[in-house]
């Protein structure tokens, strides 16, 4: 059976590396380190979801999720924000107001409910 294909968006390398290592059983990992790269690889990778940080150099999370909608080939695929705990409650609900927005974890998340949100995700898409 071919793996859902994901899109990890996030400036923190070791945070890539971990993401790669405990979903790369259950799907293909595709990685980026900032919105800029995030934004690029959505639209030649065309990834069944992607996970993206709030927080991110040249372009942030909330920018990246704004160019996503505003493509035609991208604004369907499904995002979970992913960030760290000392996180503002207001922005949490400025993400929870964009579509494409699924799922809302902060950093560090067990593996089995990243798992679980994203299979939920994918899910309720199809």
């Amino acid at each position: 059976m071919e793996k859902y294909k994901v899109l990890v968006v996030d400036d923190n390398p070791t945070f890539l590396q971990l993401a790669e290592m405990s979903l790369s059983d259950s799907f293909q990992v595709i990685t980026a380190c900032d919105g800029q790269e995030g934004m690029e690889k959505a639209k030649s990778e065309k990834p069944n979801l992607i996970l993206m940080d709030v927080m991110m150099p040249n372009v942030s999370g909330i920018e990246m999720l704004r160019m996503l909608l505003a493509d035609e080939e991208t604004k369907n695929i499904p995002v979970i924000v992913f960030t760290a705990s000392h996180f503002d409650p207001s922005t949490e609900m400025v993400f929870k107001l964009e579509s494409n927005v699924k799922g809302f974890l902060r950093k560090p998340c067990p593996i089995d409910q990243l798992k679980q949100q994203i299979n939920m995700a994918i899910r309720s898409k199809n």
